[in-house]
Order: C-alpha cells, then structure tokens, then sequence
C-alpha cells in the first residue's frame, strides 16, 4: 500500500489530504465555526477519493488528519471539528466568501520581536484573509472580517497589540480604491 498523500489529479501532482481537508471543510460551511459530521465526513471519502485516488481506508485518513493536527474529535462521537491549523489553511476562501463593505477596516500591530513566531504567523494569516499592506504594521481591507481577526488574535494570544480601525473616509480613498480594484 502507498504512503505517500500526494498523488496526480487531472494532471497535476496534489497534495491529497489538503484536497481531503478542501472537501469537508466546504461541507462544514466554509467558515470559522466550521464542523461536520464523522458521516458526512466517510461519505465524501468514499464518494470522491476511496478507490481513485487512494486505497487507505477513511478510518486512518481520519487518524492522518487528527495526528497532523487539523482534526479534532473524540473517539465514539460523531463530530469533527477544525482546528485553527485548518482554518488558517482556508483562510483565502472564508475570505473570498464575504462581501465588501462600504467602510475600510484598517488593522494596526506592534507585536514584539520576543513574539515574531506569532507575529509571522498573524501577518501571513491577515495576508490570507485579503488584507493589503500600506505600511510595514498598517493593512486594509474592505471586508468586514473583524470577527476572524479577533479570533485569530485569540488563538495566537496577540490581541493586546492589535488596533483594529474602521473608517468609511480616509486621506488615501484613491489610493485604496486602486489596490481594491
């Protein structure tokens, strides 16, 4: 039996468990409180990847899944929730999903060079999310998405550095409506 997770899908090498994850997570809703049920899980495997692109039976994908950290669950429940390494993964399309909003929601940071893991972590993720950078610790967007900044601020524990600014005019409207466009 092969081990590997990567594997060809109309001509391009992907990597499986990423496209696994894809799957249950669009079903689970595509958002920050995503879940899904351990069933609803099995019959997606079955349906899309058992068999055509993989012989591992759902049962060790699940175990995979879990051990890698993007699963979570308790043995002999039937729920499975994301972990925020999952949610991190799908940032650009929770992004993508949500509507602009007539305002612009500015996002300032100040973390510390003591914190930079986080730091590194926290940008790439707002990065993810949509935001463009103005300056090096000043990014924009015109999404309403302060609900996921503050929730990726609590998982990172880097909220107290964090000013999350909402104007509907700005000095720089020109500006901002070009790299919006």
């Amino acid at each position: 039996m092969k081990r590997s997770t990567k594997t060809r899908i109309k001509d391009k090498l992907v990597n499986i468990t990423l496209e696994i994850l894809e799957h249950f997570y669009n079903v689970g809703g595509f958002t920050m409180d995503a879940m899904i049920s351990k069933s609803a899980a099995r019959k997606i495997f079955h349906s899309n990847f058992y068999k055509t692109y993989t012989e591992v039976p759902f049962a060790k994908w699940l175990y995979r899944l879990r051990d890698q950290g993007y699963l979570s669950y308790t043995p002999g429940t039937e729920s499975i929730e994301f972990t925020f390494k999952t949610k991190l993964k799908f940032l650009n399309q929770i992004g993508k999903q949500i509507e602009e909003s007539p305002h612009y929601h500015f996002l300032s940071f100040d973390i510390p060079e003591t914190e930079k893991t986080s730091r590194n972590m926290f940008r790439k993720a707002i990065k993810e999310l949509g935001y463009i950078r103005i300056q090096q610790s000043l990014w924009v967007i015109n999404k309403d998405v302060f609900d996921i900044v503050q929730t990726i601020c609590y998982q990172l524990g880097v909220g107290k550095y964090i000013i999350n600014i909402i104007s509907q005019e700005t000095d720089i409207d020109g500006i901002l409506d070009k790299k919006f466009i």
